[in-house]
């Protein structure tokens, strides 16, 4: 069976309603910017959650790769960074700010645990450490993050006003692969057909 955007928006925000899969398990797992969302900063993103709670949701974008490399960006900071890949910008609050996304066989002085497959660092020993090898098996570096207000994510999820349905964000689960595995419109690609297929299994379950 064939779904439209806006049928599948509208069962979307149904299953949201029904029950509360949506926020209960959204950290360590993925929000997708559906086709509809286009000319602004959310266009094609793919967003971990890391936090979801009272005081509001964080979370990260994947898959917005910038023009600086990794080796860039310690030779900046005068570390030896050697490794290949480039920073990320993870969103557009505290765009200074650097996290490390990383698979949760290592941790450092402030590691949060989002999930027993990943975590997020942002000590000042994160650069040194890697430049001295000693780093997680999988990681992504970060410059800034997303953030929402207490219940507004739910209500993007959801498409309640003022938000709409059309726009509502497409969900769908984590794993190493997807999250560390490709970026850009590869990435959205990949977890938007995930979404759809964990879409149609609920619908049909």
């Amino acid at each position: 069976m064939e779904y439209s955007q806006q049928a599948m928006s509208e069962e979307r925000s149904k299953l949201a309603h029904k029950c509360k899969y949506c926020m209960n398990t959204l950290v360590g797992n993925l929000i997708i910017a559906p086709p509809a969302v286009k000319g602004s900063f959310w266009y094609k993103t793919v967003v971990m959650i890391t936090e979801n709670h009272n005081h509001g949701s964080v979370g990260l974008v994947l898959n917005k790769r910038s023009q600086m490399s990794v080796k860039e960006f310690g030779d900046q900071l005068g570390f030896p960074l050697d490794r290949p890949g480039f920073i990320y910008l993870g969103g557009p609050v505290n765009v200074k700010s650097l996290s490390l996304l990383h698979t949760s066989d290592w941790e450092c002085k402030n590691t949060m645990r989002v999930n027993d497959h990943f975590s997020i660092s942002s000590a000042d020993d994160i650069l040194p450490r890697i430049a001295n090898g000693d780093e997680p098996e999988r990681w992504r570096m970060f410059l800034g993050m997303c953030g929402w207000a207490h219940g507004q994510l739910a209500g993007e999820i959801k498409g309640d006003p003022p938000w709409n349905k059309e726009t509502s964000w497409c969900l769908a689960s984590a794993d190493e692969e997807l999250v560390f595995g490709s970026d850009n419109k590869d990435q959205w690609c990949n977890a938007l057909d995930r979404s759809g297929l964990e879409f149609a299994q609920k619908i049909l379950a």
